[in-house]
């Protein structure tokens, strides 16, 4: 890993990242919605299935077969207060936010028990998604731009199927009503198609976290804020009536393009090391290396509690481990889950 980065650091910066955004809060946009791709949702189905065995990613019974085995499908999705609303969020079975330059967050959706019809707006990868791709099997990801340097980790590290309009790929669309770069949007039907014809063989991701539907003892905790910078915090607010934590970003609901607010069944909050990558993006604002490898404080939060213990996973191969401080499992309630990877030193301000 070292020498992986001490190689990445020396690579300049390409124009594909000359998009980035830099920091800063700013107001967000009213909510609007996405016309060149459909309804941003999909209808709920109303004919009542069978059981099945349980998704690797949510714990839920999933009793299509064909969606079990399906591969993991990574979209990475803009957070800049120009990129919202976003699409797609909520289909996602993973969500996990991470540390990028100017102080602002971006999202990395994980796809495989649900379909999204719109998704995003897609932006450029970071080397964290390397490490981050390896734990879910590597499976498709779909991102639009990137450092050279980063691109070629991820390549070589992530096992991951990259799928870009970069290089040609079919399935992305621009949105008319949006200002570029954040009108970028796709969906998993389009991306499992172009993914199914170039690697029909991908496998199904393994298990991550540990589901159990019973509560386990904990701390209350019905609010919970994450703070990453001055410019990008979020907060979850546990609704008992719904069974789900609604997230807060910089202060207002963060919403969707269909105007519902984005939730989650579990939070899960790991204290994560931030080191500089070596690049600066167009404003000249350092881009960051978050590390997901190692060990650190976590919090889980689910059912309107929070239990505290620690994450660890040794190598980018090894899986992630959630444990308590007797060491057993952390668990999770079944269902669909948010991953914050908080920078060390910070820590959660639970009420």
């Amino acid at each position: 890993m070292g020498a992986r980065r001490t190689v990445v650091a020396a690579v300049v910066v390409t124009t594909a990242l000359a998009g980035a955004c830099s920091g800063g809060g700013g107001h967000r946009p009213a909510p609007t919605t996405v016309t060149t791709l459909g309804s941003p949702r999909a209808p709920s189905a109303t004919v009542a299935a069978s059981p099945g065995p349980p998704s690797p990613l949510t714990g839920l019974p999933e009793p299509n077969a064909a969606t079990l085995v399906r591969p993991a499908l990574s979209v990475k999705i803009d957070n800049a207060p120009s990129a919202r609303p976003q699409a797609g969020l909520d289909q996602a079975d993973l969500v996990t936010e991470e540390l990028v330059e100017g102080g602002l967050t971006r999202f990395l959706a994980t796809f495989q028990s649900a379909d999204a019809p719109v998704i995003g707006p897609v932006r450029s990868g970071r080397l964290v998604d390397a490490d981050l791709l390896k734990q879910l099997g590597g499976g498709i990801f779909a991102y639009s731009g990137a450092a050279a340097g980063e691109l070629a980790v991820i390549r070589a590290d992530s096992g991951a199927l990259l799928l870009t309009p970069d290089d040609g790929d079919a399935g992305f669309r621009r949105d008319p009503s949006r200002a570029s770069p954040s009108n970028l949007f796709t969906s998993t039907a389009a991306l499992y198609q172009l993914a199914k014809a170039r690697a029909p063989t991908l496998p199904p991701p393994p298990e991550i976290f540990t589901f159990q539907s019973a509560a386990p003892p904990g701390v209350p905790g019905t609010t919970v804020a994450v703070t990453f910078s001055g410019a990008a915090n979020a907060v979850w607010t546990w609704s008992p009536s719904t069974g789900t934590y609604a997230r807060d970003e910089d202060g207002t609901p963060h919403l969707l393009t269909d105007g519902s607010q984005v939730t989650a069944t579990d939070v899960v909050i790991l204290g994560v090391d931030v080191r500089p990558s070596g690049y600066v993006d167009a404003a000249h604002n350092p881009v960051p290396e978050v590390l997901v490898t190692g060990s650190g404080q976590c919090w889980v939060l689910r059912d309107g509690i929070v239990e505290q213990g620690r994450w660890q996973r040794a190598a980018a191969s090894a899986p992630l481990t959630l444990t308590d401080g007797a060491g057993a499992p952390l668990t999770l309630r079944p269902g669909r889950v948010w991953m914050e990877l908080l920078p060390n030193p910070g820590v959660p301000v639970i009420h």
